[in-house]
């Protein structure tokens, strides 16, 4: 079997890790040819494929490009949830993927169970990704005095993470604490308000640091998972999170964890300052933690997981598509893509508007000066002509001495 991933580029990112783990483990351990393919490169592909895989909406359209017997999407989240009403042409081409005659293999069961009430007919495989239990390992660590130590996950540039909100709440804690922000870019994040700022890290790094802290903070509002959680737990370290979208795969509140509302600055660092005040409490959540990472499964049963997949999508028949979601969503583009023009053609008409009365109303000031201008004129001409003005002015001159030459 051959099959190839569909990348955005070679950034770094949590779902290309996903996919670059898998291939490399469908050739180590299944006899899998496996690629990873850049949309940039996609005329240096080796295909034919028996499955090609997107791995992000964009890269879906990149599908038909290759010579493929069958294409798959690596369902990693609803990506159209990622962008705001300032994107509405991204969201919809996000969701129309939900729409195209793909087979799904999602990395979560909440996500099958939406796609199914979108779309009943779709395909749709769970492959839940593996942590590499060889790395991200629990070390019995000595009993830590002072300040809490909390890890906060995410970027902050992308919104949806929450990591200002994260902050906020360490901020409005009463007991003592110690902040360690990682993020994929820290050059980005370089005005966070926390103790230590990391990023660039290797696996075995990320599991140091999950090892040297205390409790996780993860305050998210949209994650198709999120790895990062999981990997602590592994490292015995809980987590304090928002009821973000695939939590409920592995967080337990009050046994492994500790889930906090949207929004919710004070409740949530009171929640810290209870895991500072009570380490028995915070001993108890890294217990469970352990207890569920230990039923996670590894990267090597999910790879294999992923190849009982792909070779009952590769021996199946073609995916169906339904037309009728895909005209509704085409028809929804369309429509906000017009939408779109209108209100730039409206904001346009607007300014121009606005502008033209500024130019009537600064017209109108300068003429108003200009005839104020006249009357003073006239007023001064008036003024001059009248006789107490040349008799004032003829005694000036008789009185003023003139110069000796």
């Amino acid at each position: 079997m051959k099959v190839c991933f569909v990348l955005p580029d070679r950034s770094p990112s949590g779902g290309a890790a996903v996919a670059s783990a898998h291939a490399r483990g469908l050739s180590r351990d299944h006899g899998v040819e496996a690629e990873l393919v850049t949309l940039d490169a996609l005329d240096e592909a080796g295909g034919p494929y028996d499955v090609a895989i997107a791995t992000w909406w964009e890269t879906v359209p990149a599908l038909w490009q290759l010579d493929a017997a069958r294409r798959a999407l690596l369902f990693q989240s609803f990506e159209q949830r990622f962008y705001d009403r300032d994107a509405p042409l991204e969201q919809v081409s996000a969701e129309t993927t939900l729409a195209l005659p793909l087979d799904y293999i999602a990395v979560s069961h909440w996500l099958r169970d939406a796609l199914l009430l979108l779309r009943p007919d779709a395909r749709c495989h769970v492959v839940q990704p593996g942590i590499d239990k060889g790395v991200f390992t629990w070390t019995e660590q000595p009993a830590r005095d002072g300040p809490l130590e909390v890890l906060i996950e995410g970027q902050p540039t992308l919104a949806f993470k929450g990591v200002r909100e994260a902050m906020a709440a360490v901020r409005a804690m009463r007991e003592p604490v110690r902040t360690t922000l990682v993020a994929l870019d820290p050059d980005a994040a370089a005005d966070a308000q926390v103790d230590r700022l990391v990023g660039g890290l290797d696996a075995a790094s990320m599991a140091e640091l999950y090892r040297q802290s205390d409790v996780m903070l993860k305050l998210s509002r949209v994650e198709g998972l999120g790895l990062a959680p999981l990997e602590g737990f592994h490292c015995g370290l809980p987590c304090v999170v928002a009821p973000f979208t695939g939590h409920q795969e592995y967080v337990r509140h009050g046994e492994n964890g500790i889930v906090v509302g949207f929004d919710d600055v004070e409740g949530t660092a009171g929640w810290l300052d209870a895991l500072a005040r009570d380490r028995e409490l915070l001993g108890t959540l890294s217990d469970g933690a352990r207890r569920t990472a230990e039923g996670w499964p590894s990267q090597d049963a999910s790879t294999r997981l992923l190849h009982e997949a792909l070779v009952e999508i590769a021996d199946g028949p073609p995916p169906a598509v339904d037309e009728q979601l895909l005209m509704r969503t085409l028809a929804l583009g369309t429509t906000l893509g017009r939408a779109r023009l209108t209100r730039r053609q409206v904001a346009t008409e607007h300014a121009l508007t606005r502008a033209e009365a500024l130019v009537r109303e600064l017209s109108d000031s300068r003429d108003e000066c200009a005839e104020r201008l006249e009357e003073s004129k006239a007023e001064l001409e008036r003024i001059r002509s009248t006789r107490a003005y040349r008799l004032g002015a003829a005694v000036k001159r008789a009185t003023t001495p003139r110069g000796r030459g």
